[in-house]
């Protein structure tokens, strides 16, 4: 029969005692990462709706991508998470998530093709905001 000795466990029972507060930690990673979808979310919005209808006229006003904003942090049971959104309503009562959703799948009966920006938004931030989510946790274990 082997014997093995084990060592170090002490270290990290201490170290792990350190990180009473994780759910602190996530919460700087996200709302450090945040802004990073926030901007490229307006980018592409403003690209894809940066266009002239049929008759020539200027198909965006700039509201739509001025009104991107995120919730505040939250938790469920899948983690913590801030959703990146455009907000509110414009001068008619329309929400700006629903012009979003007309952006993004088109209206067919008015001609109106799609122009899928979300999409693009993640592909685009995903790596920055895991980069960024990482560099925070690891800033706030380094103060420990």
């Amino acid at each position: 029969m082997a014997r093995a000795k084990l060592t170090g466990f002490e270290d990290l029972e201490r170290f792990l005692g350190k990180l009473e507060e994780p759910r602190k930690m996530a919460v700087k990673a996200v709302d450090a990462a945040a802004p990073l979808a926030e901007k490229r979310l307006k980018a592409e919005i403003t690209k894809a709706a940066n266009r002239k209808d049929a008759r020539g006229k200027p198909y965006s006003t700039g509201e739509l991508a001025a009104s991107v904003g995120r919730t505040k942090t939250g938790e469920n049971e899948l983690g913590i998470y801030s959703v990146v959104l455009p907000m509110g309503t414009d001068k008619r009562g329309l929400r700006n998530v629903e012009k979003l959703a007309y952006l993004e799948y088109g209206v067919k009966s008015k001609g109106q093709a799609p122009h899928p920006v979300r999409q693009r938004t993640v592909n685009a931030v995903e790596a920055k905001c895991q980069r960024v989510m990482e560099e925070t946790v690891y800033r706030e274990v380094d103060k420990l």
